[in-house]
C-alpha cells in the first residue's frame, strides 16, 4: 500500500435541495469545507486530487426528487454533486493504481474524492499531447457520445445529418466527424454568433438560429433532399417537427431530453405514428453502455486535436467555489461549447 502522509483541505459542492421541475438556482447548491486524510486510504481504494471538473447538463437530473431507480444514487441531498473529472491517485490501496496515476472518473465536485473501490475510474490518461482537460470533453465523455453515437445510427457518407445544440459539448465533434465521412452536416443553435462559429470555423455545411427560424422552414433550406439522421439532445417539439420531416427509414439517436428539464412543461409528441409509417429507428444512447470505444476515440480524435485538424471549443473557469454559478450558466444556455471547471488547490 503507498500512501501520501498529509491532512488536506477539501472543498466541496454539495446538494442542498431539490429543484424538482422549477428552473435550478443557487439554493440548490452548499459549499462546505472539511479535512481529509490521505493516510486513511482503504485497502482497495484510491483518494484522487482533482484537476478538472466536467460540467454536463445531465447532472440536472439529480437535482429532481423523482426519477428512476439507477439514478437514486445520486439524486441524494447533503452529498456533493458528482460528475466526470479529470484526476491524480495522491494515496493508493490498490496496485492498479499507483500514487502519480491520471485518470478520467466519477469524481465529486469537490477538490478530493474518495474512491472505495479502485475500479469506479473508468480511463487511464496514457498520453498528455494535449491538455488534460481535454479528457473530459473531446477526449471524454462528450467526444464518445459523439464516436459511439454516429456508429449507432450507422451513418452513410451522401446521406445528411441534423445535429441539435451543435455548438454544445457534443454537438461540434459530432458535425465535424459526420462531415469527415462524408455526410452533408446540419446544425442549430440559440444565437447568430454561435451558428456563424458551426459554419466558418467548424465546416458544417448549414445552421440556423432556432429561435428566430422554425425547424421546418430551416432544414427545407438548408437540407432540400431531407434529412436521414437526426442527432437529438433536446427532444421536445424539434423532436415532434423531425418525426414528421424525417426521410423513410431515417434514425434519430436519442442522447438527452433537455428540453423537459430545469423547469420545462413537458411536450406532449404527436408524431409517434411516423415511426412505423416511415420506418423510422429511434435508437437510446448512454455513454457508459460504449466505453470499448475509448481506445478508437483516443488514436481518433486525440491526432486531430494535436495538429488543430479540428476546431473543440469548450470554456474552462478556474475555482471550484464558482461550480454552481457556471452550472446555472450552462444550463440557460449561457455558454457555448463545453464547460469546464478548473480546479483550483
Amino acid at each position: 500500500m503507498t500512501i501520501t502522509q498529509n491532512i488536506r483541505t477539501n472543498t466541496r459542492i454539495i446538494r442542498a435541495s431539490f429543484a424538482n421541475k422549477a428552473r435550478v438556482t443557487q439554493a440548490q447548491f452548499r459549499v462546505e469545507t472539511e479535512e481529509i486524510d490521505l493516510n486513511l486510504v482503504q485497502t482497495g481504494g484510491i483518494i484522487l486530487r482533482n484537476l478538472y471538473l466536467s460540467l454536463d447538463p445531465y447532472v440536472r437530473l439529480t437535482l429532481d426528487e423523482d426519477g428512476n431507480e439507477a439514478t437514486a444514487p445520486m439524486r441524494l441531498l447533503n452529498v456533493p454533486f458528482y460528475g466526470l473529472g479529470v484526476a491524480e491517485v495522491v494515496a493508493s490501496g490498490s496496485d492498479k493504481y499507483p500514487v502519480g496515476t491520471l485518470v478520467t472518473a466519477n469524481t465529486g465536485y469537490e477538490n478530493y474524492t474518495v474512491l472505495k473501490n479502485a475500479e469506479d475510474p473508468y480511463n487511464f490518461i496514457r498520453s498528455t499531447g494535449v491538455g488534460l482537460y481535454n479528457y473530459i470533453s473531446a477526449l471524454g465523455m462528450p467526444g464518445l457520445t459523439s464516436l459511439a453515437g454516429l456508429k449507432v445510427l450507422g451513418v452513410e457518407a451522401g446521406k445528411t445529418i441534423f445535429v441539435e445544440s451543435a455548438a454544445g459539448g457534443v454537438g461540434q465533434l459530432v458535425g465535424q466527424l459526420a462531415k469527415a465521412q462524408g455526410l452533408h452536416v446540419i446544425g442549430s443553435a440559440g444565437t447568430e454568433e454561435k451558428v456563424s462559429y458551426l459554419v466558418n470555423k467548424q465546416h458544417f455545411d448549414g445552421a440556423f438560429n432556432y429561435k428566430t427560424e422554425g425547424t421546418c422552414e430551416a432544414l427545407a433550406r438548408l437540407a432540400p433532399k431531407g434529412v436521414d439522421y437526426f442527432y437529438d439532445t433536446i427532444g421536445g417539439e424539434t423532436l415532434d417537427t423531425l418525426l414528421e420531416v424525417i426521410n423513410e427509414k431515417g434514425h434519430i439517436l436519442s442522447i438527452g431530453m433537455v428540453s423537459q428539464e430545469n423547469g420545462k412543461e413537458p411536450y406532449p409528441i404527436r408524431n409517434l405514428n411516423q415511426i412505423s409509417a416511415k420506418g423510422v429507428t429511434i435508437h437510446g444512447f448512454i455513454y457508459y453502455h460504449h466505453l470499448q470505444y475509448f481506445g478508437e476515440l483516443d488514436a481518433t480524435v486525440r491526432p486531430l486535436l494535436e495538429r488543430n485538424a479540428i476546431e473543440y471549443r469548450q470554456q474552462v473557469f478556474d475555482g471550484i467555489e464558482n461550480a454552481p454559478e457556471h452550472f446555472i450558466n450552462m444550463l440557460d444556455g449561457k455558454y457555448a461549447g463545453k464547460v469546464i471547471i478548473k480546479v483550483d488547490l
